[in-house]
């Protein structure tokens, strides 16, 4: 009501609206990382209810691992029963987050989804192959290491069932994020000698 009243006497800066919506239409970049971890999430979900999470069956109880065990002292339980608080709402924040990703990228994506898949493409594929693109043998460096982390996970999730496993995080997390930083790097360096 008073957002009405302050609008009608102009009251209320364009720049406040924008403020307004900007969380719930993030940005290109916000949104691709939000995408492919709440699909991630949704996922794990679906394996931890399927109880294919870990290797002993156990269902991971997410309101453990989300409050760092202030909740639920035990990540993991023999209890395959549906839990509201935990299991609920794991799939409602990932639900959240994903629609709030793709309405990120429809929104700021040229091409929406399908021209943000492409982007993805065609920034990654080519330094997979060729040292000579921006970025040159950095950027190589930094998407293999990337893919070769996501390789890990995915084989060790499959093979062994591994997909919530500490130590498999400790070998793929790394892998990813020093991937994904040396190539932040690789882009910085190519866009300042380019500017010379």
């Amino acid at each position: 009501m008073l957002n009405r009243v302050a609008k009608s006497h102009g009251l209320m800066s364009e720049a406040a609206d924008g403020d307004s919506t900007s969380f719930l239409v993030p940005s290109a970049r916000f949104s691709g990382w939000l995408f492919i971890l709440s699909c991630w999430g949704i996922l794990l979900w679906l394996l931890n209810i399927l109880q294919m999470a870990t290797p002993t069956g156990d269902k991971v109880v997410w309101g453990s691992i989300l409050t760092i065990g202030i909740l639920e002292p035990n990540y993991l339980t023999d209890n395959t029963a549906f839990r509201p608080f935990s299991d609920g709402i794991f799939i409602i924040i990932c639900l959240i987050g994903s629609f709030l990703s793709v309405r990120g990228i429809i929104s700021n994506v040229e091409g929406g989804m399908k021209g943000w898949f492409m982007g993805v493409k065609d920034n990654f594929w080519p330094a997979l192959v060729d040292v000579s693109t921006d970025g040159g043998l950095r950027k190589t460096i930094s998407v293999w290491f990337m893919v070769l982390g996501l390789i890990f996970y995915i084989v060790t999730g499959l093979l062994y069932s591994g997909w919530v496993d500490p130590g498999v995080y400790s070998v793929a997390a790394p892998c990813i994020v020093f991937g994904w930083a040396f190539g932040k790097l690789a882009d910085a360096q190519s866009e300042v000698s380019s500017d010379n």
